[in-house]
C-alpha cells in the first residue's frame, strides 16, 4: 500500500513527458478520446443505477409543472376581475360610467363582458344613495343585458336588450323588490378592506353554480371620498374544468382545486362540483368524492396536517391506496386579494415504471452508438484542427525571425483560414509600420487649448508640462449632432470639414461664455468642463441649443435637409482630474474620471429617450435653485461599465417651445405612468403612458415605457426587478 502514491506519481510524471514528446495531434487527441470514454461510459453508468430514483425526480418534475400550470391559470383567471374593476373605478371617478344616472357607460362594461366570456356579471354601485350600473349574462340564452337601479326606478332593477354595440336597445323587465348597492355582501367586503378583495365562494341563485365576487372600493381622488364599489362576477365554470382534464397527468393521474373547508373548487374528474341537499344545492366535500384518487388525497392531506388550514407551503409527499403508491403534491394559492385554496396532482407510481425500464435499455444502446461516434469523430477533428495549427506554427517562427516575405498558404474559409489571413497581413503591415515609425519619428506637434493657462494657474504655454493636472468636483458636457454620419454621407469631404468647424465656431464660445471650456473636439461633438457651478453647464448647454436653432432657421430652404442639425448633450457632476496627458513630444488636454464617463453615457442615452438634455441626479443635486428649471425625471439606469443605478432628468428648458409646452402640459400624467410603472401597475402605467402618446405622439419617452412594459408582460418579470432599466451598450 506504501508503494501506491509513488507509483501514482511515476505514472503522472511519464504521461506529463510523453505529452511534451510526442506529436500535437497525438496530444489533443488521446485526451479528448479518453474524456469522450470517461464521459459516456459514467452516464450510462449512472442512468442504469438511478433508474429508481429518475421514477421519483420525474414524478416530482410532473407534478411541480402540473402544479405550476395551474397555479398560472387560476392566477390568469382570477386576475382578470381585478384588471377590469380597476379600469371600471377609473371610468367611474372620470364620469365615464354614469352610476347614479345610468345615462351612459353601458358599451364600456359591454366590451369588457364580450373579451372575458368567464365573467358572469360585472357593474357598479354607489356609495350616495346605493344605486346600481352593470352588463349581466343571461344564465339561459347567454345574451349580454343592461341591468340598473335608481330613483327613477324606485331601486328596482330595470333590464334592457343591448345592441351589437353595446348601446341599450329595448326594455324588458323591472324586478319587484328594491336594491340596495350598499348592503350588498361584495359593497360591504370592499369596504371592510379598504381595498381590492374577493368575497367567499357561493352559489348563484339564478345559475346554480359556484361563484365568487371581485371588488374594489373607489374613492375621489382629490379628498378620498368614497364614490362607490365595482366589481365583478366570476362563475367557477366547465372551461377551468376542461383545462384540468387536458392537463397530462398519466392514464389515471388527477387534479382538483380545494378551499381551505375541503370543498372542491375544480376538478379534473366529471363529477358534478355540486352535490342537492333537498332543494339547497352544496358544495361537495372532497373527502366525500366520488372518484378514488380524489378521495384519498384529501382524506391522506386532513389526516396528515390535521385540517387544511395547516398546509402553509407546497409539499410533495406520498401515500398508498390498494397497495399502490402514489405521488402527491400540494401547493397552497392566493392571489393577494383573499383567495385561498389549495392545488393538489395525484399520479400513480406505476405510471413511470414501464417508461423508465424502456428508457434505461435505450440510453445503454444510445450511449454505446455515441461513444464509437464520437471516437470517430474526435479523430478525424484533431486530425483537421492540428495539421494546420502546426503550418501556422511554422509560419509565425518565420515571420519572428525577421522574414517578412515568408506567407501561409491554407485553403479554409473557417477561423484557421481567417487566421492565416490575418498572419499574412499582420507580417506586411508591421513591415509597413516600421517604415512609417522611422519616417514620423521626428514629425510631432503641440496642441494647446488657452483655457487651460488660467486653469493651470501657468503663466505661458512652455510653463506646461506633461503630467500637469488640477483634481477638483467639476460638471463634465458631452454634446453630439445627431444622424451626422448620414449627413456627411451626402456631403464631400471639404465641405463636411467645412461644415464641422462652421458648427463648432458657433458653438464653443457659448461653452467660454459660461465660466467653462472645451477640453477637446471629437469629431462632431466635443467634452466641456465647467469647474465651478452647476447651473454654468445648464446655462450654457440651453444656450448652444438656441444657438443651434438660430443657426437652422439661417438656413436657406433648399438646402435645410443637408445641413439643419440636431444635438443632444449630456451632463454629469463629480470628480475630474484634468489636465496634460501624451508624452513629452505629444501633449494634450483630457479630463479622466467615471464622471466622464458617466456624461459621454448620458449624452448617447438622450437619443434612447428623445431629449435634448440630460442630467444626472448629482447634477440636479448641486443646483443651488432647482425650481430655476423645469426637470422631468426620466428614469433610474445603470449605464453600461457602471454596477450601481442612477436617475437621471430631462432639462425641458432645452427643448424647442412648442415641444416644451407639450411635455409640461402632461408632466402630471407622465409622472403618475412613473409612479405606477415603479409600482409594477402596467394597466395603469399603460394607460397614462397611452394618454401621453395620444397627446403627443412624438414624446418618445412614453412611447419607450409602452414598449418595456409590453416587454416585460411578454418576457415576464425578472425576480430581482427593481425599475432600474440597465443598458448594456453604449448609446
Amino acid at each position: 500500500m506504501t508503494k501506491l502514491p509513488h507509483q501514482i506519481r511515476q505514472l503522472s510524471r511519464h504521461t506529463q513527458q510523453a505529452v511534451r514528446r510526442n506529436s500535437l495531434h497525438r496530444a489533443f487527441t488521446l485526451p479528448v478520446l479518453v474524456q469522450i470514454f470517461a464521459a459516456v461510459g459514467l452516464v450510462g453508468y449512472l442512468s442504469f443505477r438511478n433508474g429508481q430514483q429518475a421514477v421519483e425526480v420525474l414524478a416530482s418534475k410532473l407534478r411541480t409543472e402540473v402544479s405550476a400550470r395551474i397555479q398560472g391559470e387560476l392566477r390568469s383567471y382570477f386576475g382578470n376581475p381585478h384588471a377590469i374593476n380597476r379600469l371600471n373605478a377609473t371610468a367611474f371617478t372620470h364620469g365615464d360610467l354614469d352610476i347614479t344616472g345610468a345615462t351612459q357607460g353601458e358599451h364600456l362594461l359591454f366590451q369588457q363582458m364580450k373579451i372575458y366570456p368567464e365573467i358572469a356579471l360585472v357593474y357598479c354601485g354607489s356609495a350616495d344613495s346605493g344605486e346600481f350600473f352593470g352588463i349581466l349574462r343571461s344564465p339561459d340564452t347567454g345574451q349580454l343585458l343592461l341591468s340598473y337601479s335608481n330613483p327613477d326606478t324606485n331601486f328596482e332593477r330595470r333590464q334592457y336588450s343591448l345592441d351589437v354595440r353595446g348601446y341599450r336597445q329595448h326594455f324588458l323587465s323591472q324586478g319587484g323588490s328594491t336594491y340596495d348597492s350598499r348592503v350588498r355582501p361584495w359593497f360591504i367586503a370592499a369596504l371592510s378592506q379598504e381595498g381590492a378583495t374577493w368575497t367567499d365562494v357561493y352559489v348563484a341563485f339564478t345559475t346554480r353554480l359556484p361563484n365568487v365576487t371581485a371588488s374594489l372600493p373607489v374613492y375621489d381622488r382629490r379628498d378620498r371620498r368614497l364614490l362607490g364599489v365595482c366589481a365583478a362576477d366570476v362563475v367557477l365554470p366547465e372551461e377551468f374544468r376542461t383545462f384540468l382534464k387536458q392537463l397530462e397527468i398519466g392514464q389515471t393521474g388527477q387534479a382538483f382545486v380545494i378551499d381551505r373547508q375541503g370543498h372542491l373548487i375544480s376538478s379534473s374528474t366529471d363529477e358534478p362540483l355540486m352535490k342537492m341537499l333537498g332543494q339547497v344545492p352544496q358544495f361537495r366535500e372532497a373527502t366525500q368524492s366520488s372518484d378514488p384518487y380524489v378521495k384519498e388525497a384529501a382524506t391522506y392531506l386532513e389526516n396528515r396536517f390535521g385540517a387544511f388550514d395547516n398546509i402553509q407551503q407546497s409539499r410533495q409527499l406520498s401515500f398508498v391506496v390498494d397497495g399502490e403508491r402514489q405521488f402527491l403534491e400540494v401547493l397552497p394559492f392566493s392571489d393577494g386579494f383573499g383567495l385561498d385554496w389549495l392545488i393538489v396532482v395525484v399520479v400513480p407510481e406505476s405510471e413511470f415504471m414501464g417508461q423508465i425500464r424502456l428508457n434505461t435499455r435505450i440510453t445503454i444502446v444510445l450511449c454505446a452508438i455515441a461513444l464509437v461516434i464520437a471516437m470517430i469523430v474526435g479523430t478525424w477533428l484533431s486530425r483537421r484542427l492540428t495539421n494546420p495549427i502546426l503550418q501556422l506554427n511554422t509560419a509565425v517562427k518565420e515571420i519572428t525571425a525577421g522574414h517578412w516575405q515568408q506567407r501561409v498558404s491554407i485553403n479554409r474559409t473557417d477561423e484557421l483560414g481567417e487566421l492565416a489571413d490575418s498572419i499574412n497581413t499582420m507580417a506586411a503591415q508591421i513591415q509597413q509600420s516600421f517604415e512609417q515609425l522611422e519616417e514620423q519619428s521626428n514629425a510631432f506637434s503641440r496642441f494647446f487649448p488657452p483655457e487651460y493657462l488660467r486653469f493651470l494657474n501657468k503663466d505661458s504655454v512652455q510653463d506646461v508640462k506633461l503630467g500637469d493636472y488640477v483634481s477638483k468636483e467639476m460638471t463634465v458636457l458631452f454634446s453630439d449632432i445627431r444622424g451626422f454620419t448620414s449627413k456627411a454621407e451626402t456631403m464631400r469631404a471639404r465641405r463636411t470639414f467645412r461644415f464641422i468647424n462652421t458648427y463648432l465656431q458657433r458653438i464653443s464660445p457659448l461653452v467660454r461664455t459660461h465660466n467653462g471650456f472645451v477640453v477637446k473636439f471629437i469629431g462632431d461633438g466635443m467634452m466641456a468642463i465647467f469647474p465651478y457651478q452647476v447651473e454654468d453647464a445648464i446655462d450654457s448647454a440651453i444656450a448652444q441649443f438656441h444657438g443651434v436653432r438660430d443657426y437652422n432657421q439661417q438656413i436657406e430652404a433648399d438646402s435645410r435637409k443637408t445641413f439643419e442639425i440636431e444635438i443632444g448633450i449630456g451632463l454629469h457632476t463629480g470628480h475630474v482630474m484634468a489636465g496634460m496627458i501624451g508624452e513629452p513630444d505629444r501633449i494634450q488636454p483630457d479630463a479622466i474620471s467615471d464622471t466622464v464617463n458617466l456624461a459621454a453615457r448620458l449624452e448617447g442615452l438622450s437619443k434612447v429617450y428623445g431629449t435634448s438634455l440630460i442630467i444626472s441626479e448629482t447634477v440636479r443635486q448641486r443646483l443651488q435653485d432647482p425650481d430655476r428649471y423645469h426637470l422631468r425625471f426620466l428614469d433610474r439606469v445603470i449605464v453600461k461599465g457602471r454596477t450601481k443605478s442612477i436617475a437621471i432628468y430631462e432639462v425641458l428648458d432645452a427643448e424647442p417651445d412648442d415641444r416644451r409646452q407639450e411635455k409640461l402640459a402632461t408632466l402630471d400624467t407622465f409622472e403618475a405612468g412613473i409612479k405606477a410603472y415603479s409600482d409594477r401597475d402596467w394597466t395603469t402605467a399603460h394607460t397614462y403612458f397611452s394618454t401621453i402618446l395620444a397627446q403627443h405622439p412624438q414624446d418618445k419617452t412614453a412611447e419607450l415605457y409602452e414598449q418595456r412594459i409590453h416587454k416585460l408582460i411578454e418576457e415576464g418579470i425578472p425576480e430581482d426587478w427593481d425599475g432600474v432599466w440597465a443598458f448594456t451598450h453604449k448609446r
